[in-house]
């Protein structure tokens, strides 16, 4: 796995990943594409960053949609 990748994709979920986008796959499917979009105008391959997410980018966000959603709730509280 590429660091690169790696700390390239963790930027971009802060940046990018926030409790008020949708918690649901079509959401995580749109940041995916986004995501590797804007990795590929930094030199970083699909590839490289679908490593960096543990072999699924998708699940991987839609893992980070929710952890930014578990914390907004427990925020409220």
């Amino acid at each position: 796995m590429s660091d690169h990748a790696f700390d390239f994709l963790q930027s971009w979920i802060v940046e990018n990943v926030t409790a008020t986008t949708y918690e649901d796959k079509d959401a995580a499917e749109h940041l995916a594409r986004d995501c590797v979009w804007e990795a590929k105008t930094r030199g970083i391959t699909k590839e490289d960053l679908i490593d960096a997410a543990g072999g699924n980018l998708k699940t991987y966000l839609l893992a980070e949609l929710n952890r930014a959603v578990d914390h907004r709730v427990e925020d409220r509280h």
